[in-house]
């Protein structure tokens, strides 16, 4: 139990945290701390080119300040009117032991909005955690609010999936080998479980004034790590209709690239673009890529725009015969639309950008992406199996049926006439995905294990 909540402190706290960057202001900026009323405190600015018409907001990441957007601003200040601010708890702005959430970082957000801009449209531009911050005020659909640009948003998926994600990625790291994250992955996922089975989550310290200022430390940044963790972004990212430019490093070994798709398949209107040979934070590894994009994006006119969002033409009637089969092999690909598919002892499957009948996995692993399962009895029946879903619906009567299975479903939506997930000593994360059935209807974000349960 120990070790379990030492590791999932560790990764909260640890491998969100970004480094402070030291660098000269920007030439012509202007920097100033104002007293503010959502922390009551001082946070501390910086503007740039107050005269533009539009402006941008600029939120930066866990442990960061305006110096992560040092490379930012000058190019953005050349057609608008640029505010970075350092969140309170970090950079010059005030701390203090207090609650540090994304719900309240995107108050103070619009407080310093309705104060520099008052008449003025303007955007949103957030790196991390600031990506997280910026979905949340611009699901508030504040007036006078244009265009999003999210980087590397941190806090979306469910922190089962991120700390083991980050866990791989530390282990991967230090040893330079890429097959030891798979290990570092299975063992982290199973230490995390036994927070569930704790009496007092970290969640709850930090809900508690008591748990931030005594076992906290009163710091700011664990406090903000742990309440971006618990924050459930489902209902915020079906809500932001305001085009949405989503830029991701190729590399970044802190949050799954995953995120960043869910965010494109799920938002109204966002698109997904990755910047080459660029880790976390693209802004300073690939300067010239994303300041580039994110200018394109902001000044892009609104039909260029629209182009970006034409509506998909509708797939013709599913009405395939094909059936795939696996049998003690590895390595397999599948896509396009099948009856069914069977798969059995099977390992390192990829199911992609397919319509399947009916889906039933024995005693095996598989990836799916961007696929529907359309199941008349049952979508998809899973024993004894690992299962990763990242994008796509399943339907049927019974939609999911999993037995003695491990499931890690993002951006999924179950719709069950009868049951949405019926399930037999299994084990389940939902990350901002969606339910319906009898028993459920709307968003569920959250580690479930179902012993003989239905939702």
């Amino acid at each position: 139990m120990k070790r379990a909540t030492r590791f999932f402190f560790g990764l909260a706290l640890c491998m969100w945290l970004q480094p402070a960057w030291s660098a000269d202001a920007v030439a012509g900026a202007v920097e100033e701390c104002i007293e503010e009323p959502i922390f009551e405190g001082r946070v501390c600015t910086l503007q740039a080119n107050p005269d533009a018409e539009v402006g941008v907001i600029l939120i930066h990441g866990l442990g960061g300040s305006i110096e992560d957007w040092k490379n930012t601003i000058p190019a953005l200040a050349e057609n608008f009117h640029v505010v970075a601010f350092d969140l309170p708890g970090f950079g010059k702005s005030d701390k203090g032991s207090q609650e540090y959430s994304p719900a309240r970082y995107a108050r103070l957000a619009h407080f310093l909005a309705d104060r520099y801009f008052r008449n003025k449209n303007y955007h949103i531009v957030g790196h991390s955690m600031g990506g997280a911050i910026a979905l949340r005020f611009a699901a508030q659909r504040p007036s006078r609010f244009q265009r999003l640009v999210l980087i590397d948003v941190a806090g979306i998926l469910h922190p089962q999936v991120i700390s083991k994600f980050q866990a791989g990625s530390l282990l991967e790291r230090n040893s330079g080998i890429h097959q030891t994250r798979s290990f570092a992955e299975r063992l982290s996922g199973r230490l995390l479980e036994e927070v569930d089975r704790m009496p007092i989550s970290p969640l709850d310290v930090v809900n508690s004034p008591l748990g931030r200022d005594y076992v906290l430390m009163g710091g700011p940044q664990s406090i903000a790590a742990l309440k971006l963790a618990g924050a459930d972004f489902s209902n915020d990212i079906v809500s932001v209709t305001e085009p949405t430019l989503i830029l991701w490093g190729d590399n970044d070994m802190t949050v799954p690239q995953r995120t960043g798709k869910i965010l494109a398949a799920r938002m109204p209107q966002a698109r997904l673009e990755i910047i080459d040979n660029a880790g976390h934070e693209p802004m300073l590894d690939q300067t010239g890529q994303t300041n580039a994009r994110i200018r394109k994006h902001l000044l892009a006119s609104a039909q260029d725009l629209a182009g970006y969002y034409q509506a998909a033409s509708p797939l013709p009637d599913f009405s395939s015969a094909r059936v795939g089969t696996c049998s003690g092999e590895s390595g397999l690909l599948f896509e396009g639309d099948y009856r069914s598919i069977d798969l059995r002892d099977c390992g390192n499957i990829t199911i992609r950008n397919a319509r399947v009948g009916k889906l039933s996995v024995t005693n095996s692993v598989v990836a799916i992406f961007d696929t529907g399962i359309v199941g008349k009895d049952e979508g998809l029946v899973s024993v004894n199996s690992n299962v990763a879903i990242t994008n796509g619906t399943i339907s049927g009567v019974i939609a999911l049926n999993a037995t003695r299975s491990r499931l890690d479903l993002a951006g999924v939506y179950l719709n069950g006439s009868q049951d949405a997930v019926k399930a037999v000593g299994s084990k389940l994360v939902f990350s901002v995905c969606r339910v319906h059935s009898p028993h459920s209807d709307g968003a569920l974000h959250v580690y479930k294990k179902m012993n003989d349960d239905v939702l």
